[in-house]
Order: C-alpha cells, then structure tokens, then sequence
C-alpha cells in the first residue's frame, strides 16, 4: 500500500500552513529581513512546504550552513550592533533587535563602555561585526561572550557567529508565524 503523501506534507499548524501558502512575492522581502539575508530567504522560500515547525527550522538551518562565508556576513552586517539604539522607525531586523536586545540593556556605563569597545576590539581583530543571539542575555553575561569569542580563532568565531544567526532566525520565524509579525 502506498504511504498518503497528503497526509505526510499536511500540518495542523494554521499559521505553518499559511507560510506553507503564502505568495512568495510576498513572503520574500519579510524572510530577508527576518535573515537579513536574501538568499537564504530564497532557498528557504523554495524547500516549502514543511511539515512541522521543526522541518521548518532544520531547513532554516540547513540553508545558513550551506551559504558562503561572505553570505553569511552579510546577513550579520544587516544586524545593528549589540545596544545600539534602535527602536521606533528603524528598520524592521532594527525593531527586531531591539526587542531581542532588551535585557542587555544597561544603566551601567562601565558595562556600557566595555561592551562598546569589545565590538570595536572584534571586529578589528576579525574584520566583521560581532553577532550574538541577546535573547535573554544581560548586559554583562554579552559582554563575557564577547570577550570569550575575541579569544577564538577565525573560524572558531565565524562558526559562532552562524550558531548565533541560526538561533536569532529561528527565534524570528517563530514570532512570524506566532504573530505574523518580526
């Protein structure tokens, strides 16, 4: 007996559904700035539709390791830097990061200070700006993985960094499909 492939392809996610089905004209221009990245929006665009959320990811995933380096540093060059000041009227990855950024943000202007100058360290020693998934980070436990991937070597570093992008794009596709919204 064959397997029913309709019931293999469908989900019970209404809003992985709609993602699944949604014009790809207009879904695009959200992917790239969700990714900050238009060729990982493309390729993700074109391996729907997913399954689950989890086909979703791995994909997401799957796209981001098989980009160049030189793709993946533009994808990071779209994201303003750790506590810049973004927020209203920015661009939406900017409104994105502000909100993922929120709990990095710091009175303390020793902290302040050290965070500022460790990007600027960063990406002198490494030649591109320094990326972090601020996702429930404080201020200063940033500023420790900071200091902790200045130590690395390059590649170790730009691994991080496309650990880092993975996690920040899966974080923005879910509150895509949960809100409809980055």
């Amino acid at each position: 007996m064959a397997p029913n492939t309709t019931a293999m392809t469908a989900t019970d996610d209404p809003a992985l559904r709609g993602f699944d089905t949604a014009p790809a004209d207009d879904l695009l221009p959200v992917l790239t700035e969700l990714s900050g990245s238009a060729g990982w929006a493309q390729a993700v665009l074109e391996g729907r539709p997913y399954r689950s959320r989890e086909a979703l990811h791995a994909a997401a995933r799957r796209v981001l390791a098989e980009q160049s380096d030189g793709d993946v540093l533009v994808a990071v060059d779209a994201h303003p830097p750790i506590g810049a000041n973004v927020g209203a009227g920015a661009e939406p990855v900017g409104d994105a990061s502000a909100r993922e950024q929120s709990a990095a943000a710091t009175g303390d202007s020793e902290l302040a200070r050290r965070l500022s100058e460790g990007q600027r360290r960063h990406a002198e020693h490494f030649g591109h700006a320094f990326l972090v998934c601020a996702t429930g980070l404080s201020a200063r436990e940033i500023v420790s993985e900071l200091d902790r991937r200045i130590a690395l070597g390059a590649a170790e570093e730009l691994a991080c960094t496309r650990e880092h992008l993975a996690r920040i794009n899966a974080l923005r596709l879910d509150r895509l499909l949960d809100t409809g919204a980055l």
